[in-house]
């Protein structure tokens, strides 16, 4: 393929086997059909490669192209654990990774590393880098060169802007420099200036970065002839850097074009400062608090779980910042129980591993006659009658395991630890629970479909059930 424009801007051409396209990114590519009487399968697929589509160019014999194979999951899962750091920072190991020259995903490429692993060997400094392991030439940014000169003018000041694109894999909130669209102030510029945003990528996912309004030259190493584009697809550790000419006003979007991860929070807005009203906008609070909406929004989760011992379940309504929960175990019968525990909660820092939170516990059991249970304090801890407040926090622990520490209103105290949806196959799950209150659970789910799945556990107060969970 030879590819000559990108994001509708025209590119010396460069010849590649091979496009990774990030979401909403163009290419102009010319292909050549070698032969009059054959139609040849031009194959895309899904980067996951769940799903693909394919044309087919020419007329005649159809020429099929077999299927690009599985992903090398595990391999890739290892080498994203062996980048980041206890603290949740990712470690680049001195490869300085930009214009996608490094992909990080490569040892998940079948076609380009093949089976061997000697390539991949960690002394080797191109163990990252596609074209120096395989025979295929996979487009990178530092190939393209745009045919005419595009630098800006030399006399204009410059605004240096640098951002860190931040998130949280495991509640999949997305945010820059840790705040969200809703969180941040309007990054202002002035007309004129030559505008200059260094990006640095600190999660583990790619984000295209899409700037409205205009195009800019992504520094490549092509001097006064880098490419114009309005996509940097900037991959996990990477850093990248773009420019332009403020040269043309309004208030304009800059956001990551995963449109889950824009409407998360991954965005800012470039206003020009003293420019003039907008009539295209009558109510600027009103656009503003709608282009806040997004991230702000809460969304409704429910689980429960239908078994024969009893039911159990919860729901949960969050948003980028605050979780508002509730979890009950319903018996059918008086001595099994019954609690509802309900949390109110705000997640702090940029990782999200920490909730402080206040909550009402609300149990009864018909246990016995002034019988009572001790926690492992040894304070009284009577399950027959409670409504108390509570406040505590939850802290997420290497593996995922939710730790709790709360104190009720009573001045008992409880800690626990939790971890649901543990992977064992494809398909099933494990969770296990147990706290100070000698309370204890574990289970497996397999799942039948997104929305149903067929569990057992064991419950310390209920016993042994099986059933139906239902999630939504």
């Amino acid at each position: 393929m030879t590819v000559v424009a990108n994001d509708g801007n025209d590119v010396e051409p460069v010849e590649v086997d091979r496009l990774i396209i990030a979401v909403s990114e163009t290419y102009d590519i010319l292909v050549d059909i070698p032969s009059e009487n054959k139609a040849f399968e031009f194959l895309a697929t899904t980067e996951d490669r769940t799903n693909s589509a394919s044309i087919f160019i020419g007329n005649g014999v159809k020429q099929l192209k077999s299927p690009l194979p599985r992903l090398k999951y595990f391999e890739g899962m290892k080498m994203m654990n062996d980048m980041m750091k206890m603290n949740g920072e990712l470690d680049d190991m001195g490869m300085a990774m930009s214009l996608n020259q490094m992909d990080m995903n490569v040892v998940m490429y079948p076609e380009i590393t093949g089976d061997a692993d000697a390539k991949q060997d960690d002394n080797n400094p191109n163990r990252y880098n596609a074209n120096a392991l395989g025979d295929i030439i996979t487009l990178n940014y530092a190939m393209l060169k745009s045919p005419i000169i595009t630098a800006l003018p030399k006399e204009a000041p410059v605004k240096e802007l640098f951002f860190k694109l931040s998130g949280n894999m495991n509640r999949y909130v997305w945010s820059i420099d840790n705040k969200v669209v809703s969180e941040a102030d309007k990054i202002l510029i002035k007309k004129g200036e030559n505008v200059r945003i260094i990006l640095y990528n600190g999660s583990m996912m790619r984000h295209p970065m899409h700037l409205h309004g205009h195009d800019f030259r992504l520094l490549n190493g092509q001097g006064e002839n880098a490419p114009l584009k309005n996509i940097v697809d900037v991959m996990p550790m990477e850093t990248d850097t773009l420019e332009f000419n403020a040269n043309v006003e309004g208030d304009w979007f800059f956001h990551c074009h995963i449109l889950y991860h824009m409407m998360s929070g991954m965005g800012r807005v470039l206003s020009y400062e003293n420019q003039k009203p907008n009539p295209l906008i009558p109510n600027p609070k009103l656009a503003q608090r709608k282009l806040f909406a997004d991230d702000r929004k809460f969304h409704f989760m429910v689980e429960n779980d239908v078994a024969t011992s009893g039911n159990d379940g919860m729901a949960m309504l969050q948003s980028t910042r605050w979780s508002i929960g509730s979890e009950w175990r319903l018996g059918y019968h008086d001595f099994h129980g019954y609690e509802v525990e309900t949390h109110i909660g705000r997640y702090i820092g940029k990782m999200q591993w920490l909730m402080p939170f206040i909550g009402f516990d609300w149990r009864y059991r018909k246990f016995g006659i002034d019988e009572q249970e001790t926690n492992l304090f040894g304070q009284s801890n009577s399950k027959d009658q409670r409504s108390l407040f509570t406040v505590g926090v939850n802290y997420t622990l290497p593996l995922l395991i939710i730790g709790q520490a709360e104190i009720y209103q009573d001045g008992n105290v409880r800690f626990q630890l939790m971890r649901e949806d543990m992977p064992i196959t494809k398909r099933l799950r494990m969770s296990f629970m147990l706290n100070t209150d000698k309370e204890y659970m574990a289970g497996f789910r397999y799942i039948v479909n997104k929305n149903m799945g067929i569990s057992s556990h064991y419950d310390s107060d209920m016993g042994f059930g099986a059933g139906i969970t239902f999630s939504y």
